[in-house]
């Protein structure tokens, strides 16, 4: 062959090019036996020694702002100061062999004064309580961990100038479930205390500063039942891995928009694995898969108007139970949700002040129910307004004087009242005399809307309601939405009487409804009939433009439609005017100038089985501008005495605000409802 052949003429290059390749070839073969033959109980006994671990690791949470993106929810990082236990090893090691040599030592003169005071050798069976056992091992290794870390504690606590100790139950459960993972020794420090830490030219052996993110809701208790809360929770969520060896400090949203929005806030979370020796140490680490971060919710709520709703409710509820709604006529949008009284979805996270558990969580009093939503009560007058629009579809004369009779009442001189067939007798606030729509709808007579109510008939009342979706659940998916009572047709056709119908015009029995409802009541009133989803969250959208575009929910949603016709709506809405402002109406503590404002206040009254008066759900619904509605706001105090004394104040507080909001700036012309 060509290649030998020149071999023997003795090519002095091709000899070199050859010795060369044999000799290149005869260390690969050295080095493939050394490794496979010599050195394989080496690398099998490291292989056996060492393990992988997995460690999930939260995404960023998403903040909440509000809809001109003042921030409700965010992250902020915490700093700890923490122990690398990896880092440790050796003084560990030394501390436990230290232990061992003691022990042993002591074991050995144990058994020497044993054998002394027998006066023979111990047998093999005897001698077996003289033998460091693998007990004794862990409870000596356990010794010498706590005493090492317990002198780096007492180091870091004279650098901080703040008294530590090592909380030994706590070390070692971490010893012995996370032993690749820091332990934090001391935690939320305080900026003077990084200052006091980093200002050392070297830190403890061990020991670094760690930072942590954690949810922070900076305004405090503003729009808390709105923002909800959460609570630690390191668990796989849809659509994360399922198994990990450990889990990083994570949240989960329990309730509010935190709950209700928890899949888009809280992100996907990462993956890292680590690589530990046979005693549980970090040797290395690799993340195979990154976090991605959670997206932002902007809210509908503005955050000014919000603020003012909370301080009219503390102001002037005569009650610590109260809730208001502000709403947009037109788009549906919740410019405004507070609830009395309220809490600090802080405490959840960093701890509770002394009785702040138990008053939030009290079975009556607590702050923990959104009252805007969760609390469905009597209407009382404020459902006279659905009346009304049903006895005006039914061919009711607005103008037409009716006599409203009333029988002496001995407990209640000058008031009036009216008899049922059946003689059963429903107490008015007005005295007998004749009224027309306005002035019984602005002086609240209930004898009047009784008495049309029943020539009206319950079927038209009932209907009305219906295509409000009285009874049904807003979808505000919050954790905290009630439907309410509302009566279907199977009540209608089971027994129901006309004494049921006259308590349903007033408000009483039959009916219960949330603020919220109410809220789009009057907004449905406002703006020619339709009847809006109400809209909290106005889209959601990524922290970074770099993730990807944003997500933009629908400006609004229409839900239904009233079905009256605009003569009816024009009568009611004067009517309401009346109520605000005129002199004798029930609503005049609402008034605000250079804002004409439409309202009617509603006092239901709760009697216990034995017919005695335990207590009032006080309403006042409104709507303003009256000559271009824009705004509509529900008011609700749990045990007050009268709508237009505890409930009309709280609105014109609001109404106030929101005419300075206008000042400062042009509203958005959005008109969702009128585009129909």
């Amino acid at each position: 062959m060509l290649i030998f052949d020149q071999l023997r003429n003795h090519d002095p290059r091709l000899r070199a090019m050859g010795l060369i390749f044999v000799g290149g070839l005869a260390v690969l073969v050295a080095g493939l036996w050394w490794v496979q033959i010599v050195s394989v109980r080496e690398y099998q006994a490291n292989l056996e020694m060492q393990s992988f671990r997995t460690v999930r690791i939260p995404a960023v949470r998403g903040k909440i702002l509000d809809r001109n993106n003042h921030v409700l929810a965010e992250n902020r990082p915490t700093y700890n100061v923490s122990l690398y236990l990896e880092e440790l090893r050796k003084p560990f090691e030394t501390a436990y062999a230290g232990e061992i040599t003691r022990l042993r030592t002591e074991l050995k003169q144990q058994q020497a004064a044993e054998e002394k005071k027998l006066g023979r050798k111990l047998n093999r069976e005897e001698k077996k309580q003289f033998i460091i056992t693998s007990k004794h091992k862990a409870l000596l290794r356990q010794r010498a961990y706590c005493q090492i870390a317990g002198n780096v504690v007492a180091l870091v606590s004279q650098r901080l100038g703040q008294p530590l100790a090592l909380d030994v139950t706590n070390f070692v459960r971490h010893c012995s479930n996370s032993l690749a993972l820091p332990y934090p020794i001391a935690t939320n420090l305080t900026p003077l205390q990084i200052a006091r830490f980093e200002e050392q030219a070297t830190s403890p052996m061990g020991v670094d500063i760690e930072m942590q993110s954690t949810r922070i809701y900076p305004l405090q208790t503003t729009a808390a039942h709105v923002l909800g809360y959460v609570q630690r929770d390191d668990r796989s969520v849809e659509g994360d891995e399922a198994f990990f060896s450990y889990r990083l400090p994570d949240y989960c949203g329990q309730l509010g928009v935190e709950a209700g929005y928890d899949q888009q806030l809280r992100g996907k979370a990462g993956a890292k694995s680590v690589l530990v020796n046979s005693a549980g140490f970090r040797q290395t680490e690799n993340v195979w898969s990154p976090a991605e971060p959670g997206k932002n919710i902007v809210l509908t709520i503005d955050v000014y108007i919000q603020q003012a709703t909370e301080r009219a409710l503390q102001k002037h509820s005569p009650t610590p139970m109260a809730a208001a709604v502000v709403m947009d006529v037109h788009t549906g949008d919740i410019l405004a949700m507070a609830s009395i009284p309220t809490y600090n979805p802080n405490h959840t996270i960093q701890g509770f002040p002394p009785g702040e558990r138990e008053r939030r969580y009290d079975r009556k009093w607590g702050a923990e129910p959104n009252r805007a939503t969760q609390g469905a009560y009597f209407p009382g007058s404020i459902f006279k307004t659905i009346v009304g629009l049903a006895a005006l579809e039914a061919g009711l004369d607005p103008l037409a004087n009716y006599r409203v009779e009333a029988d002496p009442d001995p407990r209640r001189p000058g008031r009036g009242c009216i008899f049922l067939a059946n003689h059963h007798k429903i107490q008015d606030q007005v005295s007998p005399g004749e009224y027309n729509f306005r002035s019984a709808l602005k002086k609240s007579s209930n004898a009047y809307f009784i008495s049309n109510g029943l020539r009206t008939g319950v079927g038209n009342i009932v209907s009305l309601g219906r295509r409000l979706h009285l009874g049904e659940r807003a979808d505000l998916k919050t954790r905290q939405d009630v439907g309410g009572r509302f009566p279907d047709q199977r009540r209608l056709n089971s027994g129901w009487h006309d004494g049921d119908t006259a308590n349903l015009c007033i408000g009483q029995e039959a009916v219960e409804v949330t603020p919220l409802q109410m809220a789009v009541l009057a907004a449905a009133i406002a703006n020619g009939g339709t009847v809006l989803w109400p809209r909290l969250v106005d889209r959601i959208e990524p922290q970074s433009p770099v993730y990807g575009e944003a997500i933009t929910n629908a400006v609004g949603r229409v839900r239904d439609e009233l079905g009256v016709s605009k003569r009816s709506l024009d009568i009611l809405r004067e009517a309401m005017l009346a109520d605000v402002e005129d002199p004798d109406g029930t609503g005049k503590a609402a008034f605000v100038p250079g804002m004409r404002i439409c309202g009617k206040t509603g006092t239901a009254q709760k009697e216990d089985a034995r017919g005695k008066l335990t207590d009032h759900k006080t309403w006042f619904i409104s709507f303003a501008p009256y000559e271009s509605p824009r705004y509509a706001v529900a008011v609700l105090v749990d045990g007050g005495t009268s709508g237009g004394g505890d409930c009309a104040p709280i609105a014109r507080d609001i109404y106030s605000t929101i005419l300075e909001r206008e000042k400062m700036r042009t509203p958005k012309p959005t008109t969702l409802a009128n585009a129909r």
